[in-house]
């Protein structure tokens, strides 16, 4: 089942919910009307079971494109932002990239693939390309690594790995976190949110941290993921205040005693869960103790 086919059980099994969407600082896009919409610019049935390098600038364009890359692309792999560019031309090659989608051609009109098609915000397209196939995601196996290798999934792996949350039962979720969506941990909160129907908001880079958490706030985000040092970094900002998560993961790093008390303090009514346990009131919240919690069989290496 592609994303795509996620989107329209949603719609069909609750047609009730309506005002779901993506958002960064600077854009709110509707999840709602998501099959509706393209942000492919031009012919987008000459993606069809291409191999996809997916390398925009943007997380919310590069969300709603992969979003709507899955099921249509043969393989997609989602360029990170920080990569080492000498990796470029390696992992082109042995993902077989043959098309890039990017928000700047120009910039990958000289890398030797063979189509180079552009993004932009998306538009009322109800007649988009609708090829149904099952993607292979491509994802990398270390941000630090010198020489990170490749592992493929599919999204049905991938959302199946995610598992059923208590978001489900508590209302419409909004997500969030203060990773990039273009890594692994970040995309799984991504993929949490189109699975669970609910919104997503969307870190910005370089955005102080008192204004991203007011945006958080005025979004009444309920689910929100970050790494300790991330969470450190906002306990000593003083932002938190009259920011009221329902529920608070940490994910990656290490995690100590003082920061976890510190979370209780900041939020006394969230439940509160990391990789060695689940702290604070309310109903536990199961998130995978590992960035992709799946056995071998989800994944395999692509060589």
């Amino acid at each position: 089942m592609s994303l795509r086919d996620v989107f329209a059980l949603s719609n069909y099994l609750g047609a009730e919910l309506k005002g779901r969407t993506i958002s960064n600082a600077r854009h709110t896009v509707s999840l709602t009307d998501f099959l509706q919409q393209t942000c492919l610019i031009g012919r987008s049935e000459e993606l069809v079971a291409r191999s996809v390098l997916l390398a925009v600038s943007d997380q919310l364009i590069s969300a709603i494109a992969m979003m709507e890359l899955d099921g249509l692309a043969g393989r997609m792999l989602v360029f990170p932002p920080d990569l080492n560019a000498d990796r470029v031309r390696t992992l082109i090659e042995q993902a077989d990239i043959d098309a890039v989608v990017t928000d700047q051609p120009l910039r990958w009109s000289s890398v030797g693939v063979y189509q180079v098609a552009a993004t932009r915000l998306p538009v009322w397209a109800p007649a988009r390309a609708r090829a149904r196939r099952t993607t292979e995601w491509l994802t990398l196996t270390s941000d630090t690594l010198d020489e990170p290798k490749l592992v493929a999934h599919t999204s049905e792996d991938l959302c199946s790995a995610i598992g059923a949350t208590g978001a489900a039962q508590s209302g419409q979720p909004v997500w969030a976190t203060f990773s990039d969506i273009r890594r692994a941990g970040g995309l799984q909160i991504l993929l949490r949110a189109v699975t669970s129907s609910g919104s997503m908001v969307l870190s910005e880079p370089g955005e102080p941290i008192a204004d991203h958490v007011a945006r958080l706030v005025a979004r009444g985000v309920t689910h929100i993921s970050g790494t300790p040092s991330q969470w450190r970094a906002l306990l000593t900002s003083d932002a938190a205040s009259g920011f009221a998560p329902r529920h608070v993961h940490l994910s990656g790093g290490t995690t100590d005693r003082a920061l976890l008390d510190g979370l209780k303090q900041a939020f006394p009514n969230a439940s509160i869960d990391h990789a060695n346990g689940t702290f604070g009131t309310g109903a536990g919240f199961a998130w995978p103790t590992t960035p992709w919690a799946m056995g071998a069989q989800a994944s395999r290496a692509v060589h």
